[in-house]
């Protein structure tokens, strides 16, 4: 019996998907929109390197590279086509941000203008089969925009009350005799035989940069992992709220050492090694719910 050998699929290469002409249009295109949103751009690196909220911005382009490096396969299969209604969400987020630059003076469209003009110029260069692929790398890349300052206090101020509620609560169970009585975001104690006191849950203790930055990452690992959509929607679910709770625990930690005379153990480098530690524990239990849905429920396939 002779061997017979089935034909393999030849994988393309990017000069056959693209040829010269269109690399020389794409780069032209990316050069000038780079050139357009210069200040944007180094505005955006600016908070990342001087505002700790953000410092997690780093990690997005990163992560957008590294999904369509994982996808690398199904983009060379694709047959690029050009898509005139990228051209027009392309000119509508250009619009935006000559709007917004000089009209309404805001920084944050202008950010997230960039964002829709780097799909419409996907779209306008490579059509559907091209976007199917790199629309989440793309919208992914909003993460990495910062918030407008008074929209993130505006956000901090719930999660501070909410921290210094449930920490006056819960310090009791470790402080027998503690008192501890909760006003907006501050704690009024009292400690038989250690005097009383106030805690303030600050705006850098409300949760904020650690729910962007764990929120960044639960996306991301719930993007790389293949399981059902409903599994999916539900790790991105749980993201803030797994933040939240350990960044809750922290509070709680830190004003116990307070209420002990443990300041040292309360600031600096102690505090920020705690803050990384809580944030292993949010890895943990994110792993632990997906490891849960991946194997305590299985999916029925018909036929």
């Amino acid at each position: 019996m002779g061997i017979v050998r089935t034909p393999t699929r030849a994988v393309p290469r990017w000069d056959d998907v693209l040829p010269p002409q269109s690399w020389v249009r794409i780069a032209v295109l990316t050069g000038l929109l780079t050139l357009a949103y210069g200040h944007v751009l180094m505005g955006m690196v600016g908070k990342w390197l001087h505002d700790a909220n953000w410092s997690h911005g780093w990690l997005v382009p990163l992560f957008s590279v590294f999904f369509l490096v994982t996808r690398r396969a199904q983009l060379l299969y694709c047959r690029p086509r050009t898509n005139w209604i990228g051209g027009v969400i392309l000119v509508a987020a250009l619009t935006l941000y000559f709007v917004s630059a000089w009209r309404l003076r805001m920084g944050y469209p202008q950010a997230v203008s960039l964002v829709v003009a780097i799909f419409g110029l996907t779209l306008l260069m490579g059509g559907w089969s091209v976007v199917r692929i790199a629309w989440f790398p793309i919208v992914f890349l909003l993460l990495a925009v910062p918030l407008p300052q008074s929209v993130y206090v505006d956000l901090t101020m719930p999660l501070r009350k909410f921290a210094s509620q449930v920490s006056a609560v819960v310090m009791p169970w470790f402080a027998p005799g503690l008192h501890a009585e909760p006003q907006a975001v501050v704690i009024d104690y009292v400690m038989p035989g250690r005097g009383s006191g106030q805690l303030n849950v600050e705006e850098a203790c409300s949760g904020m940069r650690s729910i962007m930055a764990f929120v960044t990452l639960g996306v991301a690992m719930a993007y790389l992992h293949e399981r059902p959509t409903w599994q999916r929607i539900a790790l991105l679910a749980s993201c803030v709220p797994i933040a939240v709770l350990c960044n809750t625990i922290r509070v709680t930690i830190t004003g116990l050492m307070y209420v002990y005379d443990r300041q040292e153990l309360a600031r600096g480098t102690p505090h920020e090694l705690l803050g990384v530690a809580m944030f292993l524990v949010a890895l943990g239990m994110y792993s632990a719910l997906g490891y849960a849905l991946s194997n305590f429920f299985v999916e029925e396939r018909e036929g």
